[in-house]
């Protein structure tokens, strides 16, 4: 539950939405009803992102603000627009495929006033889904976790309430599709601003989903390697100077069990991709520290 209620909150709600038209007009409909009730002041911005089934039609006449993108460009561009039009400081963002029961955003508002990105952390059968789908999805987050070195529960729900002026300046990694809501909840957790997971239901989506699992699981591994080298180079290269090292152990305790020269070469390969592995991790952490410094 929430520590406390901001009634003189200022929100901006975004939706991004891809042919969404049987059910965003209930989501600005709910959103409304909410935050009616919680806020002094909110606007509702919904992001058509190249939609073809009238989804932008049907949320200005439900008497939200609408974005059209001629063109689809992505779930996180989607965001970053209704960010960059948005007139308040706060801004919050859910899914319009009614996933997200958006009664839960009440949640979040009444932790405004102590934290600066309050995450609507996803439980339940329809978050951790078939046995397969929960390993995958808890082998992301434990990656995401060792990205930043603290727990995560829940790194990209659609359910957020964060500070427009922090979101447009988030850096330096950007991504403009599904991994946008990863990309900032990593970027937030190492730039050391204070993060709140809240927990929330989370439900069957109506309509088809827009996830691609192949195309989306290897651009958020690329995102997170980027991260990693933006904000803690060293940890992502002593990483990978674990295998060289342990290759090389294993092969200098064959060199002196039988004294064989080609377990000597291997010995010296492995060694020497290890030291150059966190040789290569000093240097880009020396210059990324030097470009804080500048």
């Amino acid at each position: 539950m929430p520590v406390s209620t901001r009634r003189d909150i200022k929100i901006s709600a975004v939706l991004p939405a891809l042919n969404e038209a049987a059910s965003v007009a209930g989501v600005v409909a709910s959103i409304r009803d909410v935050l009616s009730g919680f806020v002094s002041e909110f606007e509702i911005i919904v992001v058509d992102d190249g939609s073809d089934d009238g989804t932008g039609e049907t949320a200005a006449k439900a008497g939200a603000t609408v974005l059209r993108h001629a063109a689809n460009k992505g779930y996180g561009r989607a965001l970053m627009s209704g960010i960059e039009a948005a007139k308040h400081d706060w801004i919050l963002t859910i899914d319009a495929d009614e996933s997200y029961p958006v009664s839960e955003a009440a949640n979040l508002i009444g932790f405004a006033s102590d934290f600066d990105l309050i995450i609507g952390s996803r439980t339940g059968i329809h978050f951790w889904g078939s046995p397969f789908h929960a390993l995958l999805r808890w082998l992301y987050l434990r990656m995401a976790s060792f990205v930043v070195g603290e727990p995560i529960p829940d790194a990209n729900s659609g359910l957020r309430l964060f500070r427009r002026q922090l979101a447009l300046g988030i850096g330096p990694v950007r991504c403009f599709g599904y991994s946008y809501s990863t990309t900032m909840t990593l970027s937030f957790l190492h730039e050391r601003r204070s993060v709140k997971f809240v927990p929330i239901s989370f439900q069957e989506r109506r309509g088809k989903s827009k996830v691609k699992p192949v195309r989306d699981i290897l651009r958020t591994l690329q995102l997170m390697i980027e991260i990693m080298i933006a904000y803690n180079p060293l940890k992502l290269f002593v990483t990978l100077a674990m295998l060289p090292t342990l290759a090389g152990l294993a092969a200098s305790a064959a060199f002196i069990s039988t004294w064989r020269p080609d377990w000597a070469l291997c010995a010296l390969v492995g060694w020497s991709a290890a030291g150059l592995c966190f040789i290569s991790g000093c240097l880009l952490d020396s210059l990324r520290l030097w470009n804080y410094e500048r």
